[in-house]
C-alpha cells in the first residue's frame, strides 16, 4: 500500500505546481508582448545601439551585418531590463528554462495593433500557446509521475513474481532512483541546450528518484528485513537531507517533497522502534531545518509544511502532548521573519515575500487550535502543561499585534482557545485544587498580555486588543465560578474579584496612554469587563435577598466615579449596575421567598425601598456631569422607580392573597407577574412620552416593553407553558381563571401601548403582532383546557378539538383581516389567512375526520359527533367567508370551503348509516353505496351550477372533480359491490343526474353574458 500512499502524494503534487505553471506562462505572454512593443517602438531601444556601435568598428562589416540582422531583430532580446518590475520572475523560480520563450511560435501580425497591451485578458490562451506548453511542461510532468510510478511498481512487481532475489530487487530499485537523480543533475547542466535548460524537467526527475529510494529503503526493511532499524531510519534520514540539499538547486518544490518525506519516515520505517528521545530529537531536527531554509530562501511553503509536520507529531502519544514541538511549531515562523527583517531587509514586494511574513500568523492559529486538543485528550496532570502553553500563545499573539505581523484579529484566536479549553477542563475533567491556581495565573496571562499589547499599539488596534481581552474574562470568570462552586471551592468568587480589582487599577494607565479617555473605545470595553467581573463577585458572595442593596452600593460607587472622571463607559455601567438592582428582584430566590413567607413582608419592602433610593442617589450624583451623560440619568432615575415599583407589587400581593396561597409560588404565576410588571413600566413610559425627551427616554419605553414581550413569549410561551412547557395547570373556572393573568393580560397591556403610541412606526407594529400572539394563545390554552381540564399538559389531541383548533385560525385570520386598515395589517392578514386555509385543508380533510383519520377509536357518543360535524360547518362557513379576498386567495378559499362541504357530506352520510363507529364499521351496505353516489352527484351538480352562474371557475373545476371522482367510483367501486336494482339504481341516477346536469351548465352559461376569457375573483 505504500507505493499507492507516495503516487497520490506525488499527484496532489503535481496538482499544486500546475496553478504555479499556468500563472508562470500567463506572465511569459505579458512579458513577450512587451518586448513585441518595444521592438516596433524605437525609441526605447537608441540608447542601446550607442553602445553597440563602437564594437564594429571596420565599415565592411557594419555594411554586412544590417542585411543580416534586419530578417531577426538584433539582440534586442537582451534589453530585458527594459521591461517592467511588475513582469520580472524571481531568481529561486524553478520552472523557468535559462532562455524561455524569446521566439513566439507565432508572432504578432502587424495588422493588428494593440495600443494598450494591458487590457487584453491574460487567461486568453491560443491553441498555439496550449500545445506549446503541453509540448514542453505537460510531458515533464508525465514523464516525471511515469518514472517515479515505474520505480514504484518495479518494487512492488519484483517482490510479487519473484524474478529476482530480495538484494537484487532492492538494489535495481537503488540503482533506477539513482539513475533518476543523475538524470535530473544532467538536465540542470544543459544551459547552451537549444531553448535552454529545462528546470521543472529536472525537479520532476529528482523527485521521482527520491519516491524511488523511499520505496527501496521501505522494501529492505518493511519487506524483507534486510537491514535493521537504525539502518533504515539513518537511510530514510539521508534520503530526505539529500532532497534538501537538491532543492539549493532544484527549487522550493524538491524541498517540500524532502520535508515530507522527513516527516512521514518514522511511520515508513515503524513508529514504534524508535526509541522517545531519539524520535522527538529527530522531529525537533526536522522542525529548526525546516525553519532555517525557509528564513534563508523565502521558502513560506516549506515553513507551513515544518509546522504542519511539527502538530501531526504533537498529537502522538509518544510526547504526551506535545507541548515543546507546539511552542516550536508556534514560534519557529516568528524566527524566521523577524532574522530575514534583520538579515535581509531588501526581500522585493513579491507574493512569496507576502506569505512568508504571514506565516507566523498562520502558525498561531494552527498551533492555537491543534493545542485545544490538548485540553480534551490529556489527563488532569498535564492540566499545567495546557495551561502553559495557552499562556504562551496568548503571549505570542499579542507580541505578532505589537510587531505588525498579524491583525488584532488573530490575537483573539489564542485567547478563546484557552478560555474555551480551561472551561472545558472544569465542567467535563474537574481538577484538583492544587491545579487551580493555573488557572488563575492564565487569567492573569491574559490581562497581561492584553494590556501590554494594547498600550504599545495604535488607536485601532488598541480597541480591538482591549475589547477581546476584557469580553473573554468577563466569560471567563462568568461561566468559571459556578463550576468553581461546584467543587467546593472556599471563596469561588476570589478569582473574579482580584481580576476586576486588577482591571479597575489599570484602567488610568490605560486613559493616561490614550488620547480622549472621554471617546476611546477600548477603555469602554476594558472598564466593562471589570465591572462585569465586579458584578459577578457579587451575584456569587452576597445572599439572594440582599443582592438589590449591594448592586444598588455598586452603581452608588460607579455613578459617583463617573461624576468625577470624564471616562467613557462609567455613566452606562453605572446603569447596568441599576438594571441589575431591578432584575434581581424579579429571581424566584427572592420573589417566592417573599410571596410564600420565607422572607418577611417588613424586610422585603425595606429591601426595594431601600435600593430604589440609593440608584436615585446615584442618578443624582451623574447629574453633577451635565447634560452630556443626561440620557443615563434618565435611565438610572427609571430604574430607581422600576425598582420602588416592584416593591410595592410584592408587599401589595402578599397583603391581597396571603402568604398560603398555592397559585402564588407556582413558577408560572411568578413569570406572569415578570411580564406584567415589565409591560405595565413600558405602557406607563409609553403613555409619559415627550417630544423633547432624549435618545435614552425614548428607548427606554422600547427596551422594557421589548423585554416584557421576550419573557411573556419565552415563559408562558414555551418554557412555562401549562400545555407543552413545565408550568402548573390553570385554576379556577372553565374560563375565569389564571390564564387570564398569564396571557390575556398581557395581550391587553401590549395592545394599549400599540393604540397610545404615536406614530406608527415598526415598534408599534411588533406590540401589535406580539399582543394578537398573546391572545391567541389565551383562546388556545382556554380551548385545550375546556376538553381536559387539569390534564392539559397530557392528554392527545382528539378529533373534536383538532377541528376546534382549525376554526380559530381561521377565525383569527379573519378578525385580523377585518380589523387591518394600514398597508402592514393587510399584509399580515393575507400572510395568515394562507397559514389558516391550509391548516384547515389539512385538520378537516385528514386530522378530524372519525372515518379515515389518524386516530381509529370511535367516537364517545351522539353529542360529540354533532359538535364535530358543527366544527366543520364553522369552519366551512370562516372559510366561505374569505371568497372575496384578491391575489388568488379568494379561489383558495372557495376551493378549501367545496373540499370542507365535500367532507362535511361524505361524514354525515357515514354518520346516519353508522352511528358514532364510523372507523371500524363493516363495509357498508348496498343502500350506503348509492346514497353516497346519488349525493356526490349532486354535490357536484350544485357546486358545478354554482359556479357557472356567478362565472367562477374554481367553483366549476371543483363541481367537475366531485363529478368526475363520483364517476369513477360508480364505474370501479359500484359495479363490483352492488348487484340488482340497486346497481341499476346507481347507473342510472347518476347517469341521470349527470345529464341534467350538462343540460343545465350549457343553459346556464348561454344565459350569461358573453364572457372575456377571464373570470372574476
Amino acid at each position: 500500500m505504500l507505493h499507492w500512499a507516495l503516487t497520490l502524494v506525488l499527484a496532489a503534487f503535481v496538482v499544486a505546481q500546475a496553478r504555479s505553471l499556468t500563472l508562470l506562462q500567463r506572465r511569459i505572454d505579458n512579458l513577450v508582448r512587451t518586448l513585441d512593443d518595444l521592438r516596433r517602438n524605437p525609441a526605447p531601444l537608441k540608447p542601446r545601439a550607442q553602445t553597440t556601435a563602437p564594437v564594429s568598428p571596420p565599415a565592411p562589416v557594419a555594411e554586412l551585418r544590417p542585411p543580416v540582422r534586419a530578417a531577426t531583430p538584433p539582440p534586442p532580446v537582451e534589453p530585458a531590463r527594459a521591461i517592467p518590475p511588475a513582469l520580472r520572475t524571481p531568481v529561486d523560480d524553478w520552472s523557468i528554462s535559462d532562455n524561455d520563450p524569446a521566439p513566439r511560435p507565432e508572432p504578432r501580425r502587424a495588422s493588428r495593433p494593440e495600443p494598450h497591451p494591458e487590457h487584453r485578458p491574460s487567461s486568453d490562451l491560443s491553441w498555439t500557446a496550449l500545445s506549446t506548453w503541453l509540448a514542453e511542461n505537460g510531458l515533464a510532468w508525465l514523464g516525471g509521475g511515469g518514472l517515479a510510478l515505474g520505480g514504484l511498481l518495479l518494487v512492488v512487481y519484483a517482490a510479487q513474481q519473484g524474478v529476482f532475489g530480495p538484494p537484487l530487487r532492492v538494489a535495481a530499485a537503488v540503482a533506477l532512483g539513482a539513475l533518476m537523480i543523475g538524470a535530473s543533475e544532467w538536465i540542470l547542466r544543459q544551459k547552451r541546450a537549444p531553448g535552454g535548460r529545462h528546470l521543472l524537467a529536472a525537479a520532476v526527475s529528482a523527485g521521482a528518484g527520491a519516491v524511488t529510494l523511499y520505496g527501496a529503503v521501505c522494501a529492505a526493511y518493511t519487506l524483507y528485513g534486510m537491514i535493521a532499524f537504525p539502518v533504515a531510519a539513518l537511510l530514510t534520514a539521508a534520503i530526505s537531507v539529500g532532497l534538501l540539499a537538491l532543492s539549493l538547486r532544484h527549487g522550493e518544490p524538491l524541498a517540500l517533497l524532502a520535508l515530507f518525506g522527513a516527516v512521514i519516515t518514522p511511520w515508513v520505517t515503524g513508529v514504534g522502534a524508535w526509541p522517545t528521545p531519539v524520535l522527538f530529537g529527530y522531529v525537533l531536527l526536522i522542525g529548526v531545518t525546516g525553519f532555517g531554509m525557509s528564513a534563508v530562501r523565502l521558502w513560506a511553503k516549506a515553513g507551513l509544511l515544518t509546522v504542519i509536520g511539527l502538530l501531526i507529531w504533537s498529537l502522538s502519544h509518544r510526547f504526551d502532548g506535545g507541548a515543546a514541538l507546539l511552542l516550536l511549531a508556534a514560534t519557529g515562523p516568528l524566527a524566521a521573519v523577524l532574522w530575514r527583517r534583520k538579515a535581509r531587509s531588501d526581500d522585493p514586494e513579491a507574493p512569496s515575500s507576502a506569505l512568508f511574513r504571514h506565516q507566523p500568523a498562520v502558525a498561531l492559529i494552527l498551533t492555537s487550535l491543534t493545542g485545544g486538543l490538548i485540553w480534551l485528550m490529556s489527563p488532569v496532570a498535564h492540566l499545567p502543561e495546557a495551561i502553559l502553553v495557552a499562556g504562551v500563545l496568548v503571549a505570542l499573539g499579542a507580541g505578532l499585534v505589537v510587531t505588525g505581523l498579524a491583525t488584532p484579529a488573530i490575537f483573539a484566536v489564542p485567547v478563546i482557545v484557552a478560555v474555551i479549553g480551561a472551561l472545558m477542563t472544569l465542567a467535563f475533567q474537574p481538577p484538583p485544587l492544587a491545579a487551580l491556581p493555573w488557572l488563575y495565573g492564565l487569567m492573569g496571562v491574559i490581562v497581561i498580555a492584553t494590556l501590554v499589547g494594547a498600550l504599545r499599539s495604535a488607536a485601532a488596534t488598541r480597541t480591538t486588543m482591549l475589547t477581546i481581552g476584557g469580553v473573554s474574562l468577563a466569560v471567563l470568570a462568568t461561566l468559571s465560578w459556578p463550576l468553581l462552586d461546584r467543587l467546593d471551592v472556599i471563596l469561588p468568587w476570589l478569582p473574579a474579584a482580584l481580576l476586576s480589582a486588577g482591571m479597575f487599577a489599570t484602567a488610568p494607565v490605560i486613559a493616561q496612554r490614550v488620547e480622549q479617555p472621554a471617546t476611546d473605545k477600548g477603555l469602554v470595553f476594558w472598564l466593562g469587563g471589570a465591572a462585569q467581573l465586579a458584578f459577578l463577585s457579587i451575584h456569587a458572595s452576597v445572599p439572594a435577598h440582599l443582592e438589590a442593596v449591594a448592586f444598588a452600593l455598586a452603581a452608588l460607587l460607579l455613578g459617583a466615579a463617573a461624576s468625577r472622571l470624564k471616562w467613557r463607559g462609567l455613566a452606562q455601567i453605572t446603569v447596568v449596575g441599576g438594571m441589575l438592582t431591578l432584575v434581581v428582584l424579579f429571581r424566584p430566590a427572592f420573589v417566592n421567598a417573599a410571596l410564600e413567607g420565607r422572607l418577611s413582608l417588613p424586610l422585603a419592602m425595606a429591601i426595594s425601598i431601600g435600593a430604589a433610593a440609593v440608584v436615585y442617589f446615584s442618578a443624582r450624583l451623574m447629574r453633577g456631569q451635565g447634560g452630556a451623560d443626561r440620557n443615563a440619568v434618565e435611565a438610572q432615575t427609571t430604574a430607581a422607580l422600576l425598582t420602588l415599583l416592584t416593591g410595592l407589587f410584592i408587599g401589595l400581593h402578599v397583603l391581597l392573597s396571603g402568604v398560603e396561597a398555592g397559585v402564588a409560588s407556582g413558577e408560572l404565576f411568578a413569570a406572569a407577574m415578570r411580564t406584567l410588571l415589565l409591560l405595565s413600566a413600558g405602557l406607563l413610559l409609553v403613555t409619559q412620552r415627550r417630544t423633547d425627551e432624549g435618545p435614552i427616554a425614548t428607548w427606554r419605553a422600547i427596551l422594557l416593553t421589548g423585554a416584557g414581550v421576550l419573557h411573556g413569549v419565552m415563559a408562558q410561551g414555551l418554557f412555562l407553558n401549562p400545555w407543552w412547557g413545565l408550568g402548573e395547570a390553570p385554576v379556577g373556572l372553565p374560563v375565569l381563571n389564571t390564564l387570564i393573568l398569564s396571557f390575556l393580560a398581557p395581550a391587553a397591556l401590549l395592545a394599549l401601548s400599540a393604540r397610545r403610541r404615536t406614530p406608527v412606526d415598526g415598534w408599534t407594529r411588533i406590540w401589535a403582532v406580539a399582543g394578537a400572539l398573546f391572545a391567541f394563545l389565551w383562546v388556545l390554552m382556554v380551548l385545550r383546557h375546556l376538553f381536559h381540564g387539569a390534564d392539559m399538559s397530557e392528554a392527545g389531541i382528539g378529533l373534536a378539538e383538532s377541528a376546534a383548533y382549525a376554526v380559530l385560525f381561521l377565525l383569527t385570520a379573519r378578525l385580523i383581516s377585518a380589523a387591518a386598515k394600514a398597508e402592514w395589517t393587510r399584509t399580515l392578514g393575507v400572510g395568515l389567512s394562507w397559514i389558516a386555509l391550509t391548516v384547515s385543508a389539512l385538520v378537516f380533510g385528514y386530522g378530524a375526520s372519525p372515518w379515515w383519520g389518524p386516530q381509529n377509536t370511535p367516537m364517545s357518543s351522539l353529542p360529540h359527533v354533532l359538535l364535530l360535524l358543527g366544527l366543520y360547518a364553522a369552519g366551512a362557513g370562516l372559510a366561505f367567508g374569505m371568497r372575496s379576498r384578491p391575489d388568488g386567495l379568494g379561489k383558495g378559499a372557495r376551493a378549501v370551503t367545496v373540499g370542507i362541504l365535500f367532507v362535511l357530506l361524505t361524514l354525515v352520510i357515514r354518520a346516519v348509516f353508522h352511528g358514532v363507529a364510523m372507523h371500524d364499521a363493516a363495509p357498508g351496505s348496498g343502500l350506503e353505496t348509492w346514497t353516497f353516489s346519488t349525493l356526490w352527484t349532486a354535490f357536484g351538480l350544485a357546486t358545478l351550477s354554482l359556479g357557472t352562474i356567478h362565472r367562477d371557475a374554481t367553483l366549476r373545476w371543483a363541481g367537475l372533480i366531485v363529478l368526475l371522482a363520483t364517476a369513477v367510483k360508480v364505474l370501479f367501486f359500484d359495479l363490483s359491490q352492488l348487484e340488482g336494482i340497486v346497481r341499476a339504481a346507481s347507473f342510472l341516477v347518476v347517469g341521470a343526474l349527470l345529464l341534467a346536469g350538462a343540460l343545465a351548465a350549457r343553459r346556464l352559461s348561454r344565459g350569461r353574458p358573453a364572457s372575456d376569457g377571464t373570470d372574476p375573483p
